[in-house]
């Protein structure tokens, strides 16, 4: 629903598109103007549909993990770096403990350990360097912990020559709100301060939703069958830190035709979908996405 501000892969830039209308050179090189075009496909995180041999990071942040074990026991052993941040290796060592030993052996050991580490015990800790992970200390308070750890897993990322089409962090929206907006934060630090490779994008999966960062452009987002059929489906186009000045959708059960999106005006919360099979988002700045992903949670 579009609502006054109270209710309330993936990421492939495609092209750059040209005003249809321009149809001489001349015309061209006065009227032409160029539109980043992005698609978004995420069933190859919910689904571990993997084409074309992509590869992707992993890392887990402070915050119980609630999705079921399937679903994480694929994304996590798929992943070509795995990597827990302070207090999200207690985390993780407290999700893989609570299955049974067979279920526990499947699951790979972190390659990466990093943060400030005030959020971790001396015993976890020394568990997982006997495993055999690299543990890295990351004592700047100038950045979260989710920050600096994007940064150590892209210095990996290149010391072990690996391109990342995107990084999933498990991060769950609640407890802390400070923290909640520092993620937020963190996924525009990525592009504002190119912390990872142009091309790899960062989403953030919580409970049951995803949510990333949608740049100025046009974007194409394939919505899962499982997720514009739910009887609960939701999805939200949240304007953060400016105002965006224009924003058009198609697909949505509240569309926006050429609106403003902002703080103490319109924001478009607990929207939903009309069933088709895409989204489409045209905006003049940047937004934060996220819909509900029925099909990763435990119940």
């Amino acid at each position: 629903m579009t609502s006054n501000g109270t209710n309330g892969t993936i990421g492939e830039m495609v092209k750059m598109l040209c005003d249809p209308m321009c149809s001489t050179p001349k015309q061209s090189q006065q009227t032409c103007c160029t539109v980043k075009c992005w698609k978004w496909d995420v069933t190859q995180i919910t689904m571990n549909k993997l084409i074309h041999d992509i590869k992707y990071g992993i890392l887990i942040l402070n915050r119980p993990i609630t999705q079921n074990y399937g679903f994480m026991n694929n994304l996590w052993n798929r992943a070509s770096i795995r990597m827990t941040v302070d207090g999200g290796t207690r985390q993780w060592d407290k999700y893989i403990s609570a299955f049974p030993k067979e279920m526990q052996n499947t699951m790979k050991d972190p390659d990466l350990i990093s943060g400030d580490f005030d959020s971790i015990t001396d015993e976890i800790l020394e568990k997982y360097k006997k495993k055999g992970c690299k543990v890295i200390h990351t004592p700047d308070q100038d950045r979260t912990d989710f920050t600096k750890a994007l940064i150590e897993l892209n210095v990996h990322r290149k010391q072990i020559g690996v391109e990342l089409s995107h990084i999933i962090a498990i991060a769950q929206t609640s407890g802390r709100f400070d923290q909640i907006i520092a993620n937020v934060q963190t996924l525009f630090l990525v592009k504002e301060e190119l912390l990872l490779d142009a091309n790899t994008n960062v989403f953030i999966i919580s409970d049951d939703s995803i949510s990333w960062l949608l740049l100025p452009g046009d974007h194409v987002i394939y919505i899962p069958e499982e997720t514009r059929l739910h009887k609960r489906a939701w999805c939200s186009l949240v304007p953060v830190g400016d105002t965006c000045q224009h924003v058009t959708t198609t697909g949505l059960k509240w569309n926006l035709d050429n609106q403003q999106l902002r703080f103490g005006g319109i924001v478009s919360t607990s929207n939903t979908f009309d069933g088709s099979e895409k989204v489409t988002v045209k905006c003049s700045h940047s937004l934060i996405w996220s819909m509900r992903l029925p099909m990763i949670s435990i119940l």
